[in-house]
């Protein structure tokens, strides 16, 4: 419908209508309207997107940590937890004495009267609840304790529910877990130090048999020996001069030894001995 064709009162029905899509100031009251909103379906993915983008923006509340992978719990452990501290408004429950949560949880007091800081105890703003922040990104499948998963809430009971919560083998074995990996992610270890040194160990074993065979391959070509005997398999008759010189290295070497057993055993694959890598 042209503009020309309708009267001024049917331009501010039209108007009325569609205020959502009218970000001027002059428009400011009718997008704010809680009547007449009709959003296409661009506009409401795109306002979902918005909506999301917004919650997931505040990476400091436990709240918005939907799915933890590897990268996320990297970034949390090397930056550590952030608490609310007393000078935020934590809003009251509904009961007859409004309670809410308080930061003297944050300090766990001992019969001694020693007082111990409750690093792993972090508040959500979203979600007006409290967690673990070591259970939250640690915990073991079918741990469905509140403050691993959904957040407690309990203000009344929340000091002895901490008591209890905080020497169970739980909270024990992911504050562990947390300060394994904060101490790698320091030393730039985020892969476990033994797997490492594993494969630090392989690297060099099968860089020594390479050495070894390529040492074998030039003799042979050097004298211009024949390389294949009527099979291609060791320990086997007529295998050939190759196959018979690396089985002799093997009774001496026994990096070359740990390579033969292992291709007996058939614990790899990719040797290295057929005919296939003579060629190249």
């Amino acid at each position: 419908m042209a503009l020309g064709s309708i009267d001024c009162e049917e331009f501010e029905t039209l108007v009325n209508n569609e205020n959502e899509n009218l970000v001027d100031n002059e428009n400011e009251n009718l997008v704010e309207e809680e009547g007449n909103r009709e959003f296409g379906s661009a506009e409401a993915n795109q306002e979902d997107e918005m909506n999301t983008e917004c919650e997931h923006s505040n990476i400091d509340d436990p709240g918005t940590w939907k799915i933890i992978d590897q990268n996320l719990r990297d970034f949390l452990v090397e930056r550590g937890p952030v608490r609310r501290n007393c000078e935020f408004n934590f809003p009251k429950d509904d009961s007859s004495r409004h309670r809410y949560f308080s930061p003297v949880h944050y300090i766990r007091h001992l019969p001694n009267g020693e007082k111990i800081d409750r690093t792993w105890l972090i508040y959500s703003k979203l979600l007006d609840r409290v967690f673990c922040f070591c259970c939250k990104l640690f915990k073991q499948e079918g741990n469905k304790t509140e403050l691993a998963t959904e957040g407690f809430k309990d203000w009344r009971n929340i000091g002895e529910r901490l008591k209890v919560y905080e020497s169970g083998n739980e909270n024990i074995t992911c504050m562990n877990k947390w300060i394994e990996l904060e101490e790698r992610l320091g030393k730039h270890q985020t892969i476990d130090k033994s797997i490492q040194e594993q494969v630090n160990k392989e690297k060099e074993h099968l860089r020594r048999v390479l050495l070894m065979i390529i040492a074998v391959v030039k003799t042979l070509a050097k004298n211009n020996l024949p390389f294949r005997g009527s099979h291609e398999k060791i320990y086997e008759e007529s295998n050939g001069l190759f196959l018979s010189i690396i089985e002799m290295i093997g009774e001496f070497d026994p990096t070359m030894e740990q390579h033969l057993r292992q291709i007996e055993k058939g614990e790899i694959h990719y040797h290295y001995l057929c005919h296939k890598i003579q060629m190249r």
